[in-house]
């Protein structure tokens, strides 16, 4: 399971999750599924389309076993018991053309927020971190696994294959923990 950290200050840390590359597939598939049923809720809507889709787990297979290894190895950075986490996601999906405009996820008790690439073809957008005077771009790649600090301002270039580029987005947060 290649991996590592990629920048302390920003908590930049990444893990490929090679094993998990059948069931990213499988779950991009029924999420364009649900999608094309009109399923789902949209927000953040900018440039033309909503950048978070939520979709309900259980119409997912094999979303819970993602969510439990990205919440387990999230309380392994964090150095904390799983079960003190709460998570919360959505699922990003780009068309050819499309971006994910610069923003951070800082707005409530959110302790790490993060990415998990289910479809990634050719020429997808790349992740970009602002971080103190640098910036770090992370290459997509299906299985992929990323950590970051929630004020860390992120956005994702533009999507240029005409299959879409989906990825599962989360926020892990401590419940009754306030960052003022």
């Amino acid at each position: 399971m290649p991996g590592g950290t990629l920048c302390s200050v920003c908590g930049l840390h990444y893990i490929d999750l090679t094993a998990a590359h059948a069931t990213a597939l499988q779950i991009a598939q029924t999420v364009l599924r649900l999608i094309g049923q009109g399923e789902g809720q949209g927000s953040h809507f900018f440039g033309g389309r909503f950048e978070n889709l939520y979709l309900p787990r259980q119409q997912i297979p094999g979303l819970e076993r993602v969510l439990n290894r990205v919440q387990q190895h999230a309380a392994r950075l964090l150095h904390c018991p799983a079960t003190s986490l709460r998570l919360g996601y959505w699922f990003n999906v780009m068309h050819q053309g499309q971006v994910t405009l610069p923003h951070c996820h800082d707005d409530n008790n959110e302790v790490l927020s993060g990415t998990y690439y289910l479809q990634v073809p050719p020429s997808s957008g790349e992740l970009r971190l602002s971080c103190v005077e640098k910036q770090h771009v992370v290459p997509p790649r299906v299985g992929r696994l990323v950590f970051f600090a929630p004020a860390t301002v992120h956005e994702v270039t533009q999507h240029q294959h005409l299959q879409p580029r989906i990825s599962l987005g989360f926020n892990l947060g401590v419940p009754n923990v306030r960052h003022d």
